[in-house]
């Protein structure tokens, strides 16, 4: 009972420790705040570590007073499923936070149903739990307080793979530089100019789900080729950027991969 508990406290204080940066191999990183808009008050943190999924829930009870609870260790059912999680929900009680001195021994733990998450994107999921018998469904998504800006110049590279174009097919690795630019609007243009010489222009606009963002718009390059690009799963950080990327120029030329610009 003292592991699980200090196991539990343990998490919850990485529950609700901020993301900056990508911590997670495993895959798209769901950590984040996670709520309803139209239900301002209560929401979810999930904090997100390889196939393991920490959840914090603050919700009110049948005397609208705040009770929280907390699934410590929501598993991935793997392959296609991947990215539903399921785990055990527990109710906690401890000494008064006035008390002065803390005592472990008065912490309690009592299991009251069952959690589960399906994410349907990186930015939307359907939460479904049970307290004590009674069953909620909620469809949640990222809570955005504050936009991040990405406005700086940067140095690092892009790993694509090329298909379709005529001027050549195949992986591709591309490092150089790109200054970027982004408005309180949320226009966004990015210009990257490579090592091996050439350039692009990208003109898009960003929107910005929680912690990660995503742009979407035109690109034109100096050697003529133009198109339509999108950048998903944007992780903005004091040291950098990280994104999925993909290009469509036109038929059936396309380029995919990822980005990893280092603040310069």
């Amino acid at each position: 009972m003292k592991r699980l508990l200090a196991t539990i406290c343990t998490g919850l204080m990485l529950a609700w420790a901020p993301a900056i940066q990508a911590a997670n191999t495993w895959g798209t990183d769901l950590s984040d705040m996670w709520w309803i808009p139209a239900e301002s008050g209560w929401g979810a943190n999930i904090a997100h570590q390889g196939e393991i999924v920490f959840m914090t829930l603050y919700v009110y009870g049948a005397d609208s007073r705040v009770r929280w609870y907390a699934a410590t260790a929501m598993q991935s059912r793997g392959g296609a499923s991947a990215f539903t999680f399921d785990g055990t929900l527990y109710e906690f009680a401890g000494p008064y936070f006035g008390a002065g001195t803390f005592s472990p021994s008065d912490v309690g733990v009592r299991p009251v149903g069952t959690a589960n998450l399906t994410f349907g994107s990186t930015a939307q999921a359907v939460l479904a739990y049970t307290i004590d018998g009674v069953a909620v469904s909620k469809s949640i998504q990222r809570q955005t307080f504050r936009q991040n800006n990405l406005s700086r110049t940067y140095v690092g590279v892009l790993s694509t793979t090329v298909s379709g174009c005529l001027s050549g097919n195949g992986p591709r690795e591309s490092a150089g530089t790109a200054v970027v630019s982004h408005a309180p609007n949320n226009s966004f243009t990015m210009t990257t100019s490579l090592n091996g010489g050439g350039s692009c222009n990208y003109v898009g606009n960003y929107i910005q789900s929680g912690r990660m963002g995503q742009v979407t718009g035109t690109v034109s390059c100096s050697d003529g080729a133009r198109g339509t690009f999108g950048m998903n799963e944007i992780e903005a950080g004091y040291l950098g950027l990280l994104s999925w990327y993909s290009a469509n120029f036109g038929g059936s030329c396309t380029e995919t991969g990822s980005q990893a610009w280092l603040t310069r």
